[in-house]
């Protein structure tokens, strides 16, 4: 494919792994709870 061995492939995947699993979690916690605080300020506003 691009010439590398599985070795270099692994490597680049686990560092990839670790750089964007935390940052794919931060945004999916930001993106839930900015949708929880919608939420609860439209249950708050209807009585």
């Amino acid at each position: 494919m691009y010439g590398i061995s599985p070795e270099e492939f692994f490597m680049y995947l686990t560092i990839g792994l670790i750089f964007v699993i935390p940052i794919s979690v931060r945004v999916y916690r930001r993106l839930m709870l900015g949708r929880l605080k919608a939420q609860l300020r439209d249950k708050g506003q209807t009585p």
